[in-house]
């Protein structure tokens, strides 16, 4: 698996799992992190050098799972965005001794068949806007993407194919079919912002309503992206959360 990491080798290892199509998806937080933690960001299905796979949320999982674990630095913590936060909800629900805590933002774990036909549709009609280059940039520079990031964002967003682009809608993981999440016991934190979709804020609140290990926070400002609009703000409670006992030894 292909991937890009940031920090000292020596740090505790945090995996981030980026949103669909947006390899830099934690552009703002990368430097903040990389101070604490060995940050490895694995390309996902349609972005990046994973740009030509196709999406499917179990092979996904399965992949990541393999080669999280083949890194060999013991319990890792993991963070995902939005596909990635659904996933990385899914991966603690399967491989719980992966991990030593985790962080779910934006997860979409509550899908209305409704929802799923409006938002695949959506995509369908949208597709053409990640094959034009001046609406790429506009959108790195809403995001506050470097240049090298803008660069990466414009050399591999118009390969995505569109059926990958389809199926980051249409094939959904759903909470209710995560029989395991209940019973996970590592630290948890799930976050969304008020200007989220209702399907998503009520995804959080489904993941601390099932699993008392997981603390929930609506952010009270911004919308689905806002991990990189309101990152000045947000970053703080990712670190802390994140960095809380890191350092502990082992309880004998």
């Amino acid at each position: 698996m292909f991937f890009d990491a940031y920090g000292d080798e020596k740090n505790p290892v945090l995996v981030l799992l980026h949103g669909a199509a947006a390899l830099d998806t934690f552009a703002n937080q990368y430097g903040l992190l990389a101070q604490e933690f060995r940050v490895l960001v694995p390309h996902l299905p349609g972005a990046g050098e994973s740009v030509n796979e196709p999406y499917d949320p179990q092979a996904a999982a399965d992949a990541l799972a393999v080669w999280i674990a083949s890194l060999g630095t013991g319990k890792v913590l993991l963070m995902g965005h939005s596909v990635g936060a659904e996933l990385a909800v899914k991966l603690v629900s399967e491989h719980e001794g992966l991990f030593s805590r985790a962080v779910f933002l934006s997860p979409w774990l509550c899908a209305s068949p409704a929802s799923v036909k409006l938002y695949a549709s959506m995509a369908r009609m949208s597709y053409g806007a990640i094959k034009k280059e001046k609406l790429l940039r506009m959108q790195a520079r809403y995001w506050n993407y470097n240049e090298a990031q803008t660069a990466r964002m414009l050399e591999y967003s118009p390969k995505i194919p569109l059926e990958t682009y389809l199926s980051f809608y249409e094939k959904r993981i759903h909470i209710d079919d995560l029989s395991g999440y209940s019973s996970v016991s590592i630290p948890m934190l799930a976050m969304c912002a008020r200007g989220d979709s209702g399907e998503t804020k009520a995804s959080v609140r489904a993941l601390g309503e099932q699993n008392t290990n997981c603390l929930t926070v609506i952010f009270p400002q911004g919308s689905h992206d806002f991990i990189l609009r309101c990152a000045k703000l947000v970053n703080p409670m990712l670190l802390d959360f994140l960095t809380a006992d890191v350092s502990l030894p082992p309880a004998k």
